[in-house]
């Protein structure tokens, strides 16, 4: 009878070691498919916003991370971006922070703020850390940081194979982003001024049409050339011409508010989209366009000579509800036009 109730018991002790067995292999089954998940989730990421909302908010829900934070190499991966703190989980950092901490480009991990540097100190129920480098060949581009509120989580000796392997996953999601935003402002920049060029124009003015569908944010368009510009190429030579209008560019966009858009339509015309917002007064706006194009003119001693002619549309006040973004610009159009016609210039449409 006791050897009975022995095998029993052993019988009763394999089964509860078998159950436990099994809790933790679908345990680490289930923290294997989270870990695929954040790593798809940051590959198949197409925005900063995306990897915010998704891989960075996979890892707090699924590992149990209190705070889970991307930084990004502010010199190495240049965005366009108002801000250089996306929600408090993406910051933008210049490249000393990086330098300063990962002395030895690996993964750091304590339970101690004494060994964090100031810049990393972004989460203040911080009771311990994980991070690690976004690598790109030698160059750090970037971090992954984890924050826990458990001293225990991260302190200590842990494993750092899995962050590692995130990191590179993360760095290959950032940096593809990066190049495709890269590729993006090469097809719709100007190759002389580095303004926006005819493609883009046709895509802001969807955004800002819908802007004020939606919204009812008004916006003027402008479209403007140089008078006599072929005096200026037959008098100085085509070099001389590019120059002129790089620099009329390059003054008008050191005026510009980030809302404000500027771009070349083509030869020597411009054109440019300004919220209501932006403007004061528009005839305070065209004499501060006038006014940049004398200074570059007389410069190059074209004052007798050249001027600024334009046509503004102003939305909604000269437009048709059926009026389209192709609608705006023939009117700008026939508006530069008629200044130029009329003695130029000056600007139609103010």
């Amino acid at each position: 009878m006791e050897k009975v109730n022995n095998m029993i018991k052993e019988n009763s002790n394999l089964k509860e070691e078998l159950t436990s067995l099994m809790d933790l292999v679908k345990q680490n089954e289930a923290k294997h498919e989270g870990f695929k998940a954040v790593e798809f989730a940051f590959l198949l990421a197409e925005s900063l916003k995306e990897i915010i909302e998704k891989p960075l908010r996979y890892l707090e829900d699924i590992f149990g991370v209190d705070r889970a934070v991307l930084f990004i190499n502010a010199d190495e991966l240049d965005f366009d971006r108002e801000t250089n703190n996306m929600e408090y989980r993406l910051f933008f950092m210049p490249p000393s922070v990086f330098k300063t901490f990962f002395l030895e480009k690996r993964p750091y991990n304590s339970d101690n703020k004494l060994h964090m540097i100031n810049e990393f100190d972004v989460y203040d129920d911080m009771g311990s850390y994980l991070f690690a480098p976004l690598m790109q060949g030698d160059k750090i581009i970037g971090s992954l940081n984890l924050y826990a509120r458990d001293e225990s989580k991260f302190g200590g000796e842990i494993s750092k194979d899995f962050i590692k392997d995130l990191a590179s996953i993360a760095a290959v999601s950032v940096q593809k982003l990066y190049n495709t935003e890269i590729i993006f402002k090469q097809t719709r920049t100007d190759f002389l001024t580095g303004a926006y060029n005819k493609l883009a124009m046709s895509e802001f003015l969807e955004i800002f049409m819908s802007k004020y569908i939606r919204h009812d944010q008004g916006f003027v368009f402008i479209l403007m050339d140089i008078d006599n510009f072929k005096q200026i190429n037959d008098t100085a030579g085509h070099l001389t011409g590019d120059t002129i209008i790089k620099e009329i560019s390059d003054e008008i966009k050191d005026g510009l508010r980030t809302s404000d858009i500027l771009g070349r339509f083509g030869g020597d015309e411009f054109y440019m989209l300004v919220p209501y917002a932006n403007i004061e007064n528009l005839f305070i706006l065209v004499e501060r366009l006038q006014d940049i194009g004398k200074k570059v003119f007389n410069a190059y001693g074209f004052a007798e000579v050249a001027s600024l002619s334009g046509g503004v549309v102003s939305v909604p006040g000269d437009i048709t509800v059926d009026d389209t973004g192709e609608d705006i610009v023939r009117m700008a159009d026939g508006r530069l036009y008629h200044s130029k016609r009329n003695g130029k210039g000056f600007f139609t449409g103010v």
